[in-house]
């Protein structure tokens, strides 16, 4: 298990809301969504707190960030497989 994987474990303990959106992408690994969309329908949870949790998740390489041509900011399964 890499270093990275460890740390990604630990937060997902100690973070419900990481193991939800984590959860999701596991069940549906091909979704992508805003902030404002994993809150409401994915996770049902205050945005501000999603979009505390995906950063983490976007630092730990657990989940990606990308932005489309009209600059709104989508997240997914980390392109490096994770």
């Amino acid at each position: 298990m890499k270093q990275n994987d460890t740390a990604v474990m630990e937060f997902v303990e100690n973070s419900k809301l990481a193991f939800k959106i984590l959860d999701y992408f596991q069940r549906y690994p091909q979704a992508k969504d805003t902030v404002e969309g994993i809150a409401k329908w994915w996770v049902q949870d205050d945005p501000v707190e999603v979009r505390r949790v995906l950063d983490k998740l976007v630092d730990l390489d657990a989940v990606g960030k990308r932005s489309n041509a009209a600059l709104d900011l989508y997240y997914s399964v980390s392109s490096n497989g994770n």
